[in-house]
């Protein structure tokens, strides 16, 4: 039996869902705009944070507990380099399992399943041909062969640049994104929405959306890039907030089109996350081997 609070949500959130993409996105710019803000204020401060906390574990060490406690630790604290790895595995083993609870819902046939197809009928009721000719021309643009075009365009300017290393990394990263996501689909094959005009998607099963997990990829690993070489740190926060919003407008564009039902652009942005956790580590591992730069 469905349970009505669960559609009520739904129906709610499909009946203002450009209300909700609007909050949305001005919240996500409002948080990247703080987290910078942050960030800067604390480079900007380092000398006299760092003075701080070296006098703070100045004082801590009069206390010979502290001091045996600081000694025995050291020695096992993992360095930047490993612990941005134990950073990245727990990410990967986040998405996984965030991922499995996604799909095994969608299996299990649990509320999730209600949420989606009251979202999608009530989404398909309330949807107009302005606004759907407006999202038909921003899903184009997450198409697996503009990508594709995008990504050798990216790849062959690296090229030129002599970052040969980076490059075919790059192109293998969104190539992989790709297989990944073909495998999924074919793994679940999870039916699309019954209102899902044909003309909008290729002949492909809906979970998850190639078009969320392909320009999660492509916007969150060309960020990743940029902050690694970037020298402009308000272009840097420009973009990563372009970016993000981007995806957030590519996964909603579905839903609006009526191609995709909610957890399937969720599960696509979840696993794409998992997917740039493995390329980010890649990444790092061949920079720490040629250095501080991704050199040819």
């Amino acid at each position: 039996m469905a349970d009505p609070d669960i559609e009520r949500a739904a129906t709610f959130l499909a009946t203002h869902a450009l209300l909700m993409l609007a909050l949305g996105l001005v919240a996500l710019l409002m948080a990247v705009a703080a987290i910078a803000a942050s960030v800067r204020l604390i480079v900007h401060y380092r000398a006299i944070l760092l003075d701080g906390f070296r006098l703070l574990v100045a004082q801590a060490d009069r206390f010979k507990a502290v001091r045996r406690i600081r000694t025995r630790t050291s020695a096992v604290l993992p360095g930047a380099y490993i612990a941005l790895h134990f950073a990245l595995g727990l990410g990967m083993v986040i998405a996984v399992a965030a991922f499995l609870v996604i799909a095994q819902a969608i299996l299990a046939r649990s509320a999730v399943v209600t949420f989606d197809n009251v979202f999608a009928r009530t989404m398909h009721a309330e949807s107009s041909p302005q606004w759907q000719a407006v999202f038909a021309v921003i899903t184009f643009f997450g198409t697996g062969w503009v990508l594709t075009l995008a990504t050798a365009v990216i790849g062959v300017v690296l090229i030129r640049r002599g970052r040969r290393v980076v490059a075919f990394a790059w192109m293998a990263a969104q190539a992989g994104s790709g297989i990944l996501n073909w495998a999924l689909k074919g793994l679940y094959e999870r039916a699309r929405p019954e209102y899902a005009d044909a003309f909008l998607y290729s002949s492909s099963f809906a979970f998850p959306s190639g078009h969320a997990m392909g320009t999660f990829v492509f916007c969150a690993l060309g960020c990743y890039l940029l902050l690694r070489d970037g020298r402009s740190w308000t272009a840097s926060c420009l973009t990563i907030a372009v970016a993000l919003a981007w995806c957030v407008v590519m996964a909603f564009s579905r839903l609006y089109l009526g191609v995709h039902f909610v957890s399937d652009v969720v599960a696509g942005l979840v696993a794409g996350s998992g997917w740039l956790v493995v390329c980010v580590s890649a990444l790092e591992i061949i920079r720490r081997r040629q250095g501080t730069r991704y050199a040819a």
